[in-house]
């Protein structure tokens, strides 16, 4: 009879140590760690470089059509061209500014008037990007200022060496009846899908060649926008 008091004395302390087992271990599947942390996105922003200007300068072949040389043809004087950035922007990270366009302004042109217009682009973001085109739009405009046709860039290989079209119809796709007015070049010495790093430039070049369809005493506008995407997307 002893030995049984003892034993039943004994269960109240076993199920103390086992509810206590059970408690720890109850208390373990309800816990959890929380880590916390702050993670800040990078920016993307190509542009046209904010301190240096882009130049713009004319050309004309010489008789025999194997170079290009300074200045139009007979040291006349009957065409002009400017070029100048368009639109500021600035990076919300590096606080950095450039400006989203280019725009060339060419007026009395004539056939085979030349003009090469030099820019510098400018990674003012944080992430390394590659450039993967450009985006080449325009207008004619008359003697008054006002618009007498959009301009349609045809580029049909991909390679930046096409034209502009005067869009006669007005339909934006160049087509039958279009006017082929401009050849259009844009060179890069180091070829497409060039990475630029952050803070980091680079120059690329323009030539506009124009054709025996393009008319004196007009305005021909051609805006230039760069497209760009993260460096390991390309």
């Amino acid at each position: 009879m002893k030995t049984r008091s003892k034993l039943m004395g004994g269960l109240p302390l076993l199920l103390i140590v086992l509810l206590s087992t059970l408690g720890v271990a109850y208390s373990a599947w309800r816990d959890t760690v929380v880590i916390e942390g702050t993670v800040e996105m990078g920016s993307l922003t190509l542009a046209f470089d904010y301190v240096e200007p882009p130049s713009c300068a004319e050309y004309h072949w010489d008789p025999e059509h194997t170079h290009k040389i300074p200045g139009e043809y007979g040291g006349k004087d009957v065409g002009s061209c400017s070029a100048a950035y368009e639109e500021e922007v600035e990076d919300p990270h590096t606080g950095k500014k450039g400006f989203k366009r280019l725009e060339i302004n060419i007026t009395n042109a004539y056939p085979q008037y030349i003009v090469h217009t030099t820019f510098k682009l400018h990674n003012i973001g944080t992430i390394p990007l590659c450039i993967t085109g450009y985006n080449i739009t325009g207008e004619k405009r008359d003697a008054t200022g006002v618009k007498i046709y959009d301009l349609l860039w045809y580029d049909p290989n991909g390679d930046y060496i096409g034209s502009l079209y005067e869009d006669v119809n007005g339909n934006g796709v160049v087509d039958d009846g279009d006017i082929e007015v401009i050849n259009l070049e844009i060179t890069d010495e180091v070829g497409w899908r060039y990475q630029i790093d952050p803070c980091r430039t680079h120059k690329a070049e323009i030539d506009l060649e124009f054709k025996q369809e393009a008319e004196e005493c007009h305005t021909y506008i051609i805006t230039v926008e760069v497209v760009a995407v993260q460096w390991n997307k390309a």
